[in-house]
């Protein structure tokens, strides 16, 4: 199984850039069979995201909040422009915006703060790299910044983006690189923690990329298909602390308990949309910490 980050923050060591290597591919500090890896199935962490639209910004601390105090380990905001349903033209909040607000939430508790995901279609590298070691360094402690390749079409018609797939799977391979090489500078310059996480399951190009670049992989249901990228990360080999995660949605209750403990994952995280009444039932959260703990 995969090692993780449930080390402290002073555990974790700054990459050297890999820029000064070309032509190689970036090795990480340490590599790791994942099968040969410690179990720690009994000690799964259980996450919540938010999506950000039909709830007025000053309740998603509130939410947050209620969200630790049932003993979640990690809250997590999604980061799109637009709703994925509705129209074209409706809108969500900003997520780095509203992360901000959530930092006083992780600092008066143990929860980890994360964003799955911030499509590299839309957001720089640089800037992502500096908001995330300023949001680490505001809740003090580790931060989960989860990129992703975007494709969503209202977004992608939003900002004007016309490319295809695979000049969209391109280009997120060369920010990938770029936002590394800048969150190890800002980890290094700060101290913070920040850790990249990739998000996606593509098995050519996504996950391959989370393997070589990235502190982590978020994936999706059912666990037949999630192990088959996971057995893609085991084959490559990737940083000995390094997490893998499954974004859960309704469609996966059947399978939230025994049977994703059973294939190593090390988050389980439980997609919230908005419950109509301007907040977020949390139903499903507790019946989530009940199966797994």
């Amino acid at each position: 199984m995969v090692s993780c980050f449930i080390a402290s923050a002073n555990r974790r060591r700054p990459l050297v850039s890999w820029r000064e290597q070309p032509n190689t591919r970036p090795p990480p500090p340490s590599r790791v069979c994942c099968t040969c890896a410690p179990s720690r199935a009994d000690t799964v962490r259980i996450g919540v995201q938010f999506q950000t639209h039909g709830v007025d910004p000053v309740r998603f601390a509130e939410v947050a909040h209620e969200a630790a105090s049932l003993g979640v380990d990690g809250v997590f905001l999604w980061d799109h422009m637009v709703p994925f349903v509705g129209s074209h033209d409706d809108s969500a909040w900003e997520t780095w915006s509203l992360m901000g607000s959530l930092t006083a939430v992780a600092a008066s508790s143990s929860v980890t703060l994360g964003v799955l995901v911030s499509p590299l279609t839309f957001r720089h590298p640089q800037i992502l790299a500096r908001a995330a070691a300023t949001i680490s360094r505001l809740a003090g402690r580790r931060f989960i910044l989860g990129v992703g390749a975007g494709g969503f079409v209202h977004d992608d018609r939003l900002f004007g983006d016309e490319r295809g797939t695979v000049e969209r799977m391109n280009d997120f391979g060369s920010r990938l690189v770029e936002l590394r090489d800048a969150v190890d500078e800002q980890n290094r310059r700060h101290s913070t923690d920040v850790v990249i996480w990739v998000g996606g399951d593509g098995p050519r190009r996504t996950v391959p990329l989370a393997a070589r670049y990235a502190d982590g992989w978020s994936g999706f249901g059912p666990p037949e298909r999630w192990s088959t990228r996971k057995e893609i990360l085991d084959a490559i080999g990737t940083r000995s602390e390094f997490e893998t995660s499954v974004l859960l949605t309704p469609m996966d209750e059947p399978f939230e308990s025994t049977a994703w403990r059973s294939i190593g994952v090390d988050w389980l995280i439980r997609s919230l949309r908005p419950d109509g009444g301007g907040s977020f039932d949390l139903e499903p959260i507790r019946r989530l910490l009940d199966v797994a703990r």
